[in-house]
């Protein structure tokens, strides 16, 4: 049996092609989080004790429970909004996985989702596989701002969510207050997801 791919155009992407580039040219590679420092012997330590105490096996499916009880207090404390732990926060491999499970649980059939270019890699195809339509909405060069005014025309019956983060990657922009205000303002006018 041949298996096909269910996106066969997707390619390589940017991150690959930039880390081959950067060992070609023998250039220090800004694309991705590569540390060029060793980890901190005490987490190693760390690690290694807990291993020898028996940790090592799968964690609970949400996560371990006390990290995600720090992380709702560590929320609570930054941001002076409250989670529940139980019900509102899940550990997850990375931040691909977490993007795949997120686009999976609200992107149906058809529905559009309006993404901020240039893009994270994992984006796009995640979109695709759920069968969502990308609107893309290109970020204004040189400080690669948003551009509310185009993101409002993009917006469509079928809109059921934007993709944001800050700082943005791969750009590294981090968004302003005036673009919380003109996302609030599109928030209030349309009944959309966010997803970040």
């Amino acid at each position: 049996m041949k298996i096909q791919s269910k996106l066969p155009d997707t390619g390589i992407t940017i991150f690959t092609l930039m880390t081959m580039l950067a060992k070609e040219h023998q250039a220090i590679n800004l694309s991705q989080g590569f540390p060029d420092f060793d980890a901190d012997p005490k987490l190693i330590e760390l690690v290694n004790n807990y291993m020898r105490l028996g940790h090592n096996q799968y964690a609970p499916m949400q996560g371990v429970p006390i990290l995600r009880q720090r992380i709702a207090e560590k929320i609570e404390y930054l941001y002076q909004a409250v989670y529940n732990p139980e019900t509102d926060i899940t550990i997850t491999s990375g931040a691909t996985e977490a993007l795949f499970c997120a686009i999976s649980a609200v992107i149906n059939p058809d529905d559009e989702v309006i993404i901020f270019e240039p893009a994270f890699d994992s984006y796009l195809p995640a979109v695709r596989l759920n069968g969502g339509i990308p609107v893309f909405v290109k970020l204004q060069y040189p400080d690669y701002a948003i551009d509310w005014d185009e993101v409002e025309k993009k917006i469509s019956p079928k809109t059921k969510a934007i993709i944001l983060n800050s700082p943005h990657n791969p750009t590294g922009t981090v968004i302003t207050r005036e673009d919380i205000k003109q996302l609030q303002q599109i928030m209030q006018k349309h009944d959309i997801l966010i997803i970040s």
